[in-house]
């Protein structure tokens, strides 16, 4: 490598260009291996340095004092960069703060991320440090400009190789995708391609290997062993009893009673048969409570048992952590585990070679196709499983993907030509094989709603996180259409684009036809059924659109939405005014235009039915082709019908106004998911298990098993082992204003600050709102960043993920979330000592399902609003304790714990705690105090 790069980076007040400002910047000369030159300086900002920005920099105030401003700095960095190619790690952002602040670079510039995403598939993280770590490329000083930048030269370098080493026929349809597209990096592949075309008869060619895998071959299927006896309960005791298997396994084991318990109850219920719901609080080790009796019945009898998850946390912790051990300490020994463990997924997320090839031959691709098809590309030759999870695909990307992943009607089995190398049906063959089958709820649910037979055949399910099932069930079991759903649809039977290209089906209609033995007549028949269509599509291509239009103008003109909520439901009261008449003909003509097309649909799939055996081109996938269209034309007239005029008095109607985008979605779910529940999961099932760590309301599971249609089942609760009374203190401040009355607000804020000063950060505070969170980030920043705490906040300071992460890495930080934050969060130790629960978590009343279900109680807010809520406040609480060595305060800035009857209910679901009530001035010194004790100092 001849030419001379710079990578360059810039760290900043925070990530708004225009509005936050630069603080150091670095570059880095290089050329090959050789650093030739270096730049680095300070920049003093106009404003003062935030804490967060310190935090992560090292940058302090005092370090930028006497640093020269930016514009002193521009001249001389544009002089270092003259006008040689750039390398940055999200150079586009380094780009856009410098272009802030007046500096445009029009050179090259190559972004280390988007290469990396590129090369080097199925890294855990993409971050700077993250890669650096993964290729041992020493990061001493992170978030310095000149050490970011250094790491990235040398990051970049390491990618280049990469690219080097790639085959020519990799590189060559690299080049032949991208031609058509502006692709900034581009050129890097070119060289390499130039360079490896020079010395292709030189070089020997690499022989590719056939991805078919001769061990699926001798994957068989689980089959009865014909062992009918039961599982011995002594033998769940012995297994889990200190001198048992566990107890030899693990050093410092400690038997748990509720785990012994629970383990106890799911090997009764598959020795029984029926249904179990069972509570375990946090710290139970109930994955493992119930992993043990199902492995032991599983194994014993060839009977597969699938257990659903509702978070992919949960289910790659199952999958790769507690089954991995658990197989191991079964062995005891053994080469062979006892039991074996498949993870299964959704068609959706499973790359289907067939649709992939295809997009690779699509003239009419976009640049996010393109870089999806480049990941995929270089991802296949060393993926196993083909599955998405493994591909760093951005936003734009994943558009793409479903174009070619196995989520699709048309597939034909075992007559496809791709079958014996299909990874969907690889990782099925894989399921049908295993003792144990992971899902997660929405694969269960879309199973059951479709009988889509994803899952192999099962009469013993364990449902974890069983209080998401009612919502996830509606989910699946919902419709949804917007406008571009709609023309998609009629741009895949045909369309015209310009230059008189055209696609979609009746435009690949002849090359069926061509070489085949249907006969004049049947070709003649096909042109007219063709002929027919185009007309009717076009006519309700622009139905579709007039429909839309007097849709949008309703909804702007008639609905009062705000912000806060961005749905109208649809009620026959709605209907009922005269401005819906116009949405009614709107429908009607378009109702009759998708008719028409559904039916020449129809007269094309009868054709097509006469000539099964005239050996038509690719026949099996136009047949499943065909047949999926004419199925949606009529199931999208059947639901928007029902959405637009009524009639189905099981459904809860509604659209959606997204402003960002200003488009309109017509929504349908279900009024209640019991009898599906009950009927085709619940009672088709030998034995089913439910479990969560929050499942009563006030001791009862009424609520929940009438929710999701549970008859008929044992009930288990178990408390948690943690000492809550001694770990945990519960605050309810008296004088602070209720939630809609005047001064909350700012009671909140100022509560939030005094008690952080009180505990130095260490806290998580729960919004049910995401305006109120923003409006406290706003009020809270400047004064705890004054005390030395940093502020964090969902959908402002990074992704979740990054959040958490930061939260862990400096304690003394708040940080803010909304609904995400309140399951699902596990921070263990001091990071987190402090829970502030803003209000309680009732739902929006205008949610159109929460409105819609609630007028089937006599008393909504009691018999519904309030067990719904209570259930979301105990996984809120539940974020706090996470093990016996745990302190914390949980602090709910809602009085109506106190003065609504209700409230009594909130408190006595949570385990059994400390609580505290009293003037919102004494919770910070009462919370200190707690705390101190703790660590061991004097109260």
């Amino acid at each position: 490598m001849n030419q001379i790069y710079i990578a360059i980076d810039v760290e900043t007040t925070g990530l708004e260009a225009g509005v936050d400002e630069i603080i150091e910047i670095a570059a880095v000369k290089f050329n090959a291996d050789e650093v030739l030159e270096t730049f680095s300086t300070l920049v003093q900002p106009i404003h003062s340095l935030p804490l967060n920005s310190s935090r992560l920099t090292g940058i302090t105030a005092d370090m930028l004092t006497g640093a020269p401003r930016f514009a002193g700095v521009a001249p001389r960095f544009a002089a270092f960069l003259k006008n040689y190619p750039l390398v940055g790690h999200n150079i586009e952002f380094d780009l856009r703060m410098l272009r802030a602040q007046g500096m445009r670079l029009p050179q090259p510039a190559f972004d280390t991320f988007e290469l990396a995403t590129l090369l080097m598939p199925r890294t855990p993280a993409y971050r700077l440090s993250a890669l650096a770590a993964t290729l041992g490329i020493p990061h001493d000083e992170a978030h310095r400009a000149l050490s970011d930048a250094d790491v990235t030269r040398q990051v970049f370098l390491h990618l280049l190789r990469r690219i080097a080493a790639l085959p020519l026929d990799d590189l060559n349809e690299i080049m032949r995708l991208t031609g058509q597209i502006e692709w900034g990096l581009r050129s890097l592949f070119e060289e390499a391609q130039r360079a490896k075309a020079r010395r292709v008869f030189v070089d020997a060619a690499p022989i590719q290997a056939d991805r078919h895998d001769e061990g699926d071959e001798k994957i068989a299927p689980l089959k009865p062993t014909g062992d009918e006896r039961p599982i011995d309960l002594a033998d769940i005791r012995r297994f889990f009893s200190p001198d048992g298997a566990l107890g030899r396994a693990f050093a410092g084991y400690e038997q748990r009673d509720q785990q012994v318990r629970m383990s106890e109850a799911v090997a009764d219920t598959f020795n029984q048969g029926g249904a179990l719901i069972a509570e375990a609080g946090t710290g139970t080790g109930k994955g493992l409570a119930y992993l043990v009796p199902a492995a032991l019945h599983a194994a014993r009898r060839g009977e597969r048992v699938v257990i659903s998850t509702n978070t992919i946390n949960l289910q790659d912790q199952l999958f790769f952590k507690d089954i991995p051990a658990l197989q191991k300490v079964m062995a005891n020994g053994a080469d062979k585990p006892p039991f074996t463990a498949a993870l299964l997924k959704g068609r959706s997320n499973y790359l289907c070679l067939k649709r992939y090839k295809d997009l690779r031959r699509d003239p009419r691709l976009m640049s996010d196709d393109v870089r999806a098809l480049l990941k995929v590309q270089l991802w296949l030759p060393t993926t196993e499983s083909g599955d998405r999870a493994e591909l760093p695909l951005q936003e734009g990307e994943n558009a793409s993907w479903n174009r070619m992943s196995a989520a699709w009607e048309q597939c034909t089995g075992p007559r496809c030509s791709e079958f014996q190398r299909c990874f969907f049906f690889r990782a099925r063959k894989q399921a049908e094989a295993a003792h144990l089958v992971i899902v997660n709820h929405a694969l269960l649910m879309a199973d059951l709603a479709v009988e889509n037979d994803v899952i192999p055949p099962y009469d013993y399910l364990i449902i974890d996180e069983a209080h998401n099932l009612e919502d996830v069930a509606t989910d699946q079991l919902s419709f949804n259409v917007d406008r571009e759903g709609l023309l998609a649809f009629l741009d895949d039977i045909f369309t015209e684009g310009q230059a008189q290209v055209v696609s979609g089906l009746l435009s690949e209609l002849p090359n069926h036809f061509r070489e085949s033995m249907a006969t004049r007549t049947d070709v003649d028949r096909a042109d007219a059924i063709a002929d027919t269509l185009r007309p009717a599509v076009a006519r309700a291509r622009d139905a579709v659109y007039g429909c839309f239009n007097v849709l949008m103008t309703f909804i702007k003109r008639e609905a009062e939405l705000t912000a806060y909520d961005s749905r109208l439901r649809i009620t026959d009261a709605l209907r009922r005014r005269p401005s819906w008449a116009e949405v009614e003909r709107a429908w009607d003509a378009l109702s009759v235009a998708l008719h028409v097309v559904g039916e020449g649909l129809g007269r094309l799939e009868t054709l097509l039915i006469d000539l099964k055996d005239a050996e038509l081109l690719e026949y099996d996938a136009l047949m499943l082709r065909v047949q999926a269209l004419r199925r949606y034309a009529t199931d999208v007239c059947v639901n928007i019908g029902h959405i637009l005029t009524g009639g189905a008095e099981e459904k809860v109607t509604w659209l959606t106004h997204d402003r960002m985008r200003d488009t309109l979605t017509l929504s349908a779910a279900p009024l209640s998911v019991a009898d599906v529940l009950r009927t085709n999961l619940f009672e088709a099932k030998t034995a089913t298990i439910l479990t969560s760590a929050t499942l009563s309301v006030g001791g009862s599971f009424a609520f929940i098993r009438e929710r999701i249609g549970l008859d008929q089942a044992e009930e288990l609760t178990l408390d948690s082992p943690f000492d809550y009374t001694r770990q945990a203190l519960l605050y309810i401040p008296q004088d602070i204003p209720e939630p809609n009355q005047n001064g909350y607000q700012r009671a909140l804020e100022q509560t939030i600050i005094d008690l952080a000063r009180a505990t130095g950060g260490r806290m998580l505070v729960l919004f049910t709102a995401t305006n109120a969170l923003r409006q406290t980030y706003r009020a809270i920043q400047e004064p705890l960043e004054d005390a030395g705490i940093a502020v964090l906040g969902q959908g402002i300071d990074g992704s979740r993920r990054s959040l958490l992460e930061r939260f862990k890495e400096f304690p003394g930080t708040v940080l803010l979330g909304t609904s995400s934050f309140w399951e699902g969060v596990d921070v263990v130790g001091d990071a987190l000592s402090v829970l502030v629960i803003a209000k309680l978590p009732f739902s929006v009343p205008t949610d159109p399902i929460f409105a819609a279900r609630s007028e089937q109680f006599d008393d909504p807010f009691n018999q519904y609003a309030v067990p719904q809520s209570i259930l979301r406040f105990k996984q809120g609480f539940g974020r706090l304790i996470r093990s016996k060595e745990d302190r914390g305060v949980v602090a709910v800035l809602d009085r109506r714990l106190l003065t609504k009857k209700y409230g009594q209910m909130f408190l006595e679901s949570l385990p059994h705690t400390t609580v505290r009530s009293g003037p919102w001035q004494r919770l910070p010194d009462l919370a200190r105090r707690f705390l101190a004790v703790g660590n061991g100092a004097n109260q």
